[in-house]
């Protein structure tokens, strides 16, 4: 477990950064950079747990529990953040701190894999669009990853109840293939009187926070943002 701290001055709070990388690839060189922008901008702790990836038997059901125990200690505010499969274990989480009744204060989620079921009839028609993503990858990824917990709503974060659970900033591009599961449950979050920070960025691909295009850059601000506004209004 990784802890990153500003040099000077003091840390007013907590970033648990969960990273991407399709469960079985640790963080690289975009993910460091973010978090090295977030604790000096935002004055805040980051810690980066080395989760077990799916080749060495890391699954849902272990890790999420274990962040959730990592988020009990840490210094608050808390926030939950994390791209891609991070964004999963991000929310899964973040759902899972509100049911025991530790709610964090802000969840950020970069390009989110929010149904491990892939259900949704419009991430077909998003395939073309994507050079990145594939459908029969991703679904072997999450079998590995979720098992036989595809109706968990905690687990399965599109199934949660996000009622309760703190501020929710979130991010996706109109070329991903995640980003009609993105799209549903921001949606399923207002329709549960939940307002939810959605930043939907036309033409833009996966994890676009992470890339080096004004676009991400300016995603990468509104985040040091919302760690700012959380830790000033704590």
């Amino acid at each position: 477990m990784f802890t990153i701290s500003p040099t000077t001055g003091s840390t007013r709070g907590t970033v648990i950064y969960l990273h991407g990388g399709g469960w079985m690839n640790e963080a690289v060189s975009q993910h460091w950079k973010l978090i090295q922008q977030i604790v000096v901008e935002a004055s805040v702790t980051v810690i980066l747990p080395v989760y077990p990836l799916v080749q060495a038997g890391g699954t849902a059901e272990s890790v999420v529990p274990s962040v959730a125990r990592i988020g009990e200690r840490a210094e608050r505010p808390l926030t939950l953040m994390g791209d891609s499969a991070g964004g999963t274990i991000a929310m899964s989480t973040s759902l899972l701190m509100k049911e025991q009744g530790l709610p964090v204060d802000l969840t950020v989620l970069i390009a989110p894999a929010l149904d491990m079921r892939m259900e949704n009839p419009e991430i077909d028609e998003r395939q073309p669009l994507d050079p990145w993503l594939v459908k029969k990858g991703q679904l072997l990824l999450t079998e590995m990853w979720i098992g036989e917990n595809g109706d968990d709503p905690i687990l399965n974060p599109i199934l949660g109840d996000t009622r309760g659970v703190g501020r929710l900033v979130v991010f996706s591009g109109t070329r991903d293939l995640l980003n009609p599961d993105t799209r549903l449950f921001v949606q399923r979050a207002d329709a549960a009187g939940k307002q939810v920070e959605y930043h939907e960025q036309p033409g833009h691909l996966h994890v676009y926070p992470l890339l080096p295009t004004p676009e991400g850059k300016q995603a990468r601000s509104t985040i040091v943002d919302a760690v700012r506004r959380t830790t000033e209004t704590r």
